[in-house]
C-alpha cells in the first residue's frame, strides 16, 4: 500500500525539523565550547610565554594583554551585538561573528609583531561578542518551548567542557608545537561551525525600533581598555598614569551620556535604578576578577616551580572537573540557600583554598585538594552570581540583565588579570616566590570582599520599601533548580518573557525608593 503524497511530505518536514533541531543544539554548544576554550588558551599561553625565550623579556603586564585584548570587546559589544542579531537575523550575525573570530584566530597564529597579535585577539573578541547572543537567540527563537531547557543546558555546559578539554590537551600542544598552537583548535572548530551554520534556519527578526548604540559601545570599550591599561602600567609609569585615569573617566562618562539619549543604549541605565541589581552586578564583577585571576595564577605558579607543561595541564584538570560538577549541583541548591548564600559559600571556599596553597612549600597532596576546592568554589559562584543579577531585574529587563551580568564578568576578568600581573611583577611580599604569593594573597582579598558583600546582603539589608515583589511563574522556579551552569541560569530566566510577562499595568509602582549604592549614577531612559 503506497503512502499518500501528503504523508510523504509530512514525514519529510518532520525529519527536516528534527535535523534543524539537532544542528541548532550542536552549533550552539560548539560556539560556547570554542569561546571558553579560547579563553582558557590565553591563560595557558601567558604562562608558556612567561617562561620561554619568546616572551621572557616582556613584563607580565604586557603578556596578560593577550587575555584582556579579547575580554574588552566582548564586554563592551555584547549588548549591541545581541540587538543587531535580533534586527538583522540571528543566523546572519552568527555567521559574521564566526568569520571575524576565524580571521582573528588565523592572525593570532601567524602574525609576528606583538602589537599585531593583540589586535588579532581584539578581533577575536569582537567575533565572540556576536557569536554568544546570536547562538542563544537561535536556540530560544527556533526550538519549541518544551525543548529549550535541555538545549540551553547543553549550550551552557559546553563552556565547562571547552575549558576542560583545553586544559587537558593544551599542555600537550604548547609543549610539542608552541604557544601559538593553542589557538589552532579554535580556528578549526570555527570553520566547522561556519559550514554547519549554513544549514540552520535564518532566525526570526524583531521589528526595528531604532539602530543599536554603536558609538556608546565603542566608547565603553575604549573606557574599559584605558582602565585596564592604567592598572597594568601603574607601577611602570608612576604619576603619569593619572592622565590615563582621567581619560578613562571621560570616556566612560561619554558612554553614560550617550546611553541617556539613545533608544537602544549599550548600557541599560534603567537596571541601575534597582539596588538589588547593583549588589548582584558588584558580586558578578568580583567573581570575574577572582576566577580569571586564579586562571592566570595557577599555570604561572606551577611553571615557576619547574613543572613541564604536560604536568601543569594534569594539575589544572581537577579544577575544571570540579567546576563542571559543582555548577550542576549548585543549580539545584540555589533555591534552598539563596543566591547570596551560594555566593558566600563559593567565596569562602576559594579564599580558603588560596590560603591552603600559601601554607605549602610546593605542590603537595594538599595543593591538589586546594585546586579541587577552588573548582568547587568557582562552580558555586557562577550560578549564584548569575541568579543574583538576573532575577534582580523586572521580567521585561531579563535580557538586558543577562548582558549586564556577562559584561560584569568580562570587565572584572580584565581588571583581575591586570591586577594579578602587577602584583607578580612588583611583589609586596618576600620570599623566593614573592610575586606569586602576593597574587594568591590578592585573590584571598577579593574572596573576602565578595564574601563580605554577600554576608551583608544576607544579614543586614532588608528589602527596599520601594521594591515590589514580582510574581514569578512556578515554571521559572522549577527551571532555576535545574540550572547547570552560569548561562543556563541566565537563559532559564529568559524563557518566561515570551509567554508570561505580566502586563506593565498590573505591576504596582512604588511610591518612594531608598537610594541604592550607585544612586548618583542614575539616569533616565526615553
Amino acid at each position: 500500500m503506497r503512502s499518500s503524497p501528503a504523508a510523504v511530505r509530512g514525514t519529510g518536514t518532520a525529519g527536516a525539523t528534527r535535523r534543524h533541531a539537532v544542528m541548532l543544539r550542536l552549533v550552539g554548544a560548539g560556539v560556547m565550547l570554542t569561546v571558553m576554550a579560547d579563553t582558557t588558551a590565553t591563560t595557558l599561553a601567558v604562562g608558556v610565554l612567561r617562561y620561554t625565550p619568546a616572551g621572557a623579556g616582556m613584563p607580565l603586564g604586557d603578556l596578560v594583554w593577550l587575555t584582556s585584548a579579547a575580554f574588552i570587546p566582548i564586554a563592551a559589544l555584547l549588548a549591541t551585538a545581541g540587538r543587531w542579531a535580533d534586527l538583522f537575523g540571528r543566523r546572519r550575525v552568527l555567521a559574521v561573528g564566526l568569520v571575524i573570530f576565524i580571521l582573528g584566530g588565523i592572525a593570532t597564529v601567524t602574525v609576528e609583531p606583538w602589537s599585531y597579535v593583540l589586535a588579532a585577539r581584539a578581533v577575536q573578541g569582537a567575533g565572540a561578542a556576536a557569536m554568544i547572543p546570536a547562538s542563544l537567540g537561535l536556540l530560544l527563537g527556533e526550538l519549541p518551548e518544551a525543548q529549550r531547557r535541555g538545549a540551553i543546558a547543553l549550550w551552557s555546559s559546553a563552556s565547562g567542557l571547552g575549558c576542560l578539554l583545553m586544559q587537558a590537551g593544551g599542555g600537550w600542544l604548547a609543549a610539542t608545537v608552541g604557544w601559538r598552537a593553542l589557538f589552532v583548535p579554535d580556528v578549526v572548530i570555527g570553520v566547522a561551525l561556519l559550514i554547519a551554520c549554513t544549514t540552520l534556519p535564518p532566525g526570526k527578526r524583531v521589528k526595528a525600533k531604532g539602530i543599536p548604540d554603536v558609538l556608546g559601545a565603542w566608547l565603553l570599550a575604549a573606557g574599559i581598555a584605558v582602565v585596564v591599561l592604567a592598572i597594568s602600567k601603574a607601577m611602570a609609569w608612576g604619576t603619569d598614569v593619572l592622565w590615563l585615569g582621567l581619560a578613562a573617566l571621560a570616556l566612560l562618562g561619554l558612554a553614560l551620556a550617550q546611553a541617556r539619549h539613545h533608544r537602544l543604549p549599550a548600557i541599560d541605565l534603567a537596571l541601575w535604578r534597582r539596588p538589588r541589581f547593583v549588589w548582584g552586578w558588584l558580586a558578578t564583577w568580583g567573581f570575574g576578577a577572582l576566577s580569571y585571576g586564579l586562571l592566570t595564577v595557577q599555570p604561572l605558579y606551577l611553571l615557576h616551580l619547574g613543572y613541564p607543561m604536560l604536568e601543569v595541564a594534569m594539575w589544572l584538570t581537577p579544577t575544571s572537573v570540579a567546576v563542571v560538577v559543582t555548577a550542576f549541583l549548585a543549580g539545584r541548591v540555589v533555591k534552598r540557600i539563596g543566591a547570596y548564600g551560594l555566593i558566600y559559600a563559593g567565596s569562602l571556599l576559594c579564599g580558603g583554598a588560596c590560603v591552603l596553597v600559601l601554607t605549602q612549600a610546593g605542590p603537595t597532596v594538599w595543593g591538589l585538594v586546594a585546586s579541587v576546592v577552588v573548582g568547587i568554589g568557582v562552580g558555586a559562584l557562577a550560578p549564584g552570581t548569575s541568579v543574583a543579577t538576573t532575577l534582580a531585574a523586572r521580567p521585561h529587563q531579563y535580557a538586558s540583565a543577562v548582558g549586564a551580568a556577562t559584561m560584569a564578568r568580562m570587565v572584572g576578568g580584565a581588571v583581575g588579570v591586570a591586577v594579578v600581573s602587577v602584583v607578580i611583577d612588583h611583589p609586596f611580599m618576600t620570599g623566593p616566590s614573592a610575586g606569586l604569593a602576593g597574587a594568591l594573597a590578592t585573590c584571598v582579598a577579593i574572596s573576602v570582599l565578595i564574601g563580605a558583600l554577600a554576608l551583608t546582603k544576607i544579614t543586614r539589608l532588608r528589602p527596599d520599601p520601594g521594591d515590589v515583589m514580582i510574581k514569578v511563574p512556578r515554571r521559572l522556579l522549577l527551571e532555576l533548580r535545574m540550572t547547570l551552569a552560569t548561562v543556563a541560569a541566565e537563559a532559564d530566566a529568559l524563557l518566561p518573557v515570551e509567554t508570561r510577562t505580566p502586563p506593565m499595568d498590573h505591576i504596582p509602582r512604588p511610591r518612594t525608593a531608598e537610594p541604592g549604592p550607585l544612586a548618583g549614577t542614575r539616569g533616565h531612559t526615553h
